[in-house]
């Protein structure tokens, strides 16, 4: 590369004083040099490099201008001797000679070096570091390490592993890109050799293969019989055994499943999944499946499993009533996956007629008990009845009596009296009581509210009981049958006759709970369910609705 820079000094032509002439004895020689001719050299070789100038009086300086970093430069002198830089990839050094004559000037030329690089090919190591004791057994965790793989040059490194497998059975390792691969000792019958294909590349792009083989031993046992876990489930659900997670040699095999404790239905024996339906119970018992694994060879493996099936738990609140199960617009199978669980699948309701007994009758799995007005026990089908026991819950509901006349010419326990909210607790009234109007929506001189009549009705040892109580909101919650959604009412009727006109109150068919609205400032609203269609609402106290009192069976008289 040539590209002289030659800088000419000023110069002056001066007259001799006195003399009839005048010249320049001394001129001045413009400067110039030449760096040499550009070079090839290979990575980390030593090479020389030689500057010329003129006038021969100057001093040299080489400077590094692009390129590969070497060190100590700047240098002086016009001969240098220097060693080409280790590189990654074929560069180009380029260096600028300065040389400045005696008399001020200063020029300059560039010396282009190609260098080329002298990649160095790696070495791949592969060795086995795990199990620590070998031979290695079934399920043994093996890993193989090529992490000792070893690149040559001085500043080089490994970038990338691949292995390959490219002989034996297939093995299911963790990665084919890490330095190191683990994967799990199979099922053998025979010992086998295994053999990978390591390639591994430098940061230079070099790459180096080689072949790694070893031997895995055969198993003691060729087949993995695998009934599953051991599961624990509720009676009338559907329960699957699974056996897939067996092995064999060749992965092909055939399944029998055989029930050794406890009665169940299988769907298929010969299927490796199956399923039953787990029986009702009235206690804990275990069934037992036993699953026979067959391979191509005709060589067989046994397992077991346990299912535990518990009685569904009752608990002691009635279900919805619902015996049908939809989705988001219509009815479909209970056993739709897309909308699991619901309570006509796997509630109170769905054990009916299978491990539910009632005491008494009613719809679904509500439990009712007819009582006379000494709380006694009546018949099923008895037409004259003053409560009902809730065999469920244990709560013993008013029954109201017919209605008579018009309001507020009517008897006190007619269902279409309604009352103010107005409640007491220890003699204290509760916040937001309103008293309402003496025989404005009930026979009472005093006032239309709640408490009037829980004391009035009190008063009366109704139906065996003084600890009538206007009911909270769960316990008024426990009578509403949502299957009979769309009907006038949503009461069983045969238990709950007498039932007000449901145009009777603006609102609708609503019925208060003891249970106040917090509102977070006046407490003024309390809970009302409607009966027409199981809504709750926040209503305010000073409304009027109705009541249909409860009590504790064996509480306190």
């Amino acid at each position: 590369m040539k590209s002289p820079l030659i800088v000419a000094p000023l110069f002056t032509l001066l007259a001799a004083c006195g003399g009839g002439g005048g010249g320049n004895d001394n001129p001045v020689v413009a400067a110039s040099v030449f760096a040499g001719n550009d070079q090839q050299i290979i990575e980390k070789s030593e090479f020389t490099i030689e500057a010329k100038g003129s006038p021969a009086d100057g001093t040299f300086t080489w400077q590094r201008i692009s390129g590969p970093i070497i060190e100590d430069f700047p240098l002086d002198g016009a001969l240098q001797t220097i060693t080409a830089p280790d590189i990654k990839a074929d560069s180009e050094l380029v260096l600028r000679v300065s040389y400045q004559t005696s008399d001020g000037q200063l020029v300059s030329d560039d010396l282009l070096i190609a260098i080329e690089s002298n990649n160095q090919i790696p070495q791949v190591v592969v060795t086995q570091t795990a199990p620590a004791t070998l031979p290695s057994d079934y399920q043994d965790t093996i890993t193989l390490s090529a992490a000792g793989s070893i690149d040559p040059d001085e500043n080089g490194q490994i970038n990338s592993y691949n292995w390959q497998q490219i002989a034996g059975p297939a093995l299911a390792v963790d990665s084919n890109s890490n330095a190191t691969i683990s994967f799990s000792h199979p099922l053998l019958d025979t010992n086998t050799l295994i053999t990978w294909l390591i390639t591994v590349v430098d940061d230079e792009g070099g790459e180096s293969s080689t072949e790694y083989s070893h031997t895995l031993n055969k198993t003691t046992e060729v087949i993995i019989a695998n009934a599953g876990s051991d599961q624990s489930v509720i009676e009338l659900e559907k329960v699957t055994l699974d056996a897939t997670d067996s092995q064999t040699v060749t992965n092909t095999y055939k399944c029998y499943w055989q029930q050794t404790a406890g009665s169940a239905v299988l769907d298929n024996q010969q299927q490796c999944v199956t399923s039953f339906i787990a029986p009702a119970t009235e206690a804990v018992n275990t069934h037992t499946f036993e699953v026979t694994v067959t391979d191509y060879k005709g060589r067989t493996e046994k397992d077991s499993v346990d299912i535990v099936v518990n009685s569904k738990p009752q608990g002691l609140i009635n279900d919805t009533g619902m015996s049908k199960c939809y989705n988001n617009t219509q009815e479909i199978a209970c056993t739709s996956p897309d909308f699991p669980r619901q309570d006509a699948y796997v509630g109170r309701d769905s054990g009916v007629g299978t491990h539910i007994e009632k005491v008494g009758k009613g719809e679904q799995a509500f439990d009712f008990t007819k009582l006379n007005q000494f709380a006694d026990e009546l018949l099923d089908n008895a037409s004259n009845f003053s409560c009902i026991r809730d065999n469920v819950t244990g709560l013993i509901w008013e029954v109201k009596s017919p209605n008579t006349n018009v309001l507020p010419n009517t008897q006190l326990r007619e269902g279409q009296n309604h009352y103010t909210w107005y409640l007491t607790n220890e003699g204290e009234v509760q916040s937001g009581s309103s008293l309402g109007t003496p025989n404005s929506t009930c026979p009472s001189n005093s006032n239309c509210n709640l408490q009037v009549y829980v004391n009035e009705v009190n008063a009366l040892d109704y139906c065996g009981g003084t600890n009538w109580r206007v009911p909270t909101y769960t316990e008024l919650l426990t009578l509403l049958n949502y299957g009979k959604h769309g009907q006038s009412i949503l009461l069983d009727e045969n238990y709950f006759p007498n039932t007000p006109n449901s145009n009777l109150l603006a609102d609708g068919l609503i019925y208060w709970t003891s249970q106040t609205a917090v509102d977070g400032t006046s407490l003024s609203q309390a809970y009302v369910f409607d009966m027409s269609d199981g809504n709750d609402l926040a209503y305010p106290k000073s409304n009027t609705a109705f009541v249909r009192l409860v009590r504790t069976a064996g509480a306190s008289q």
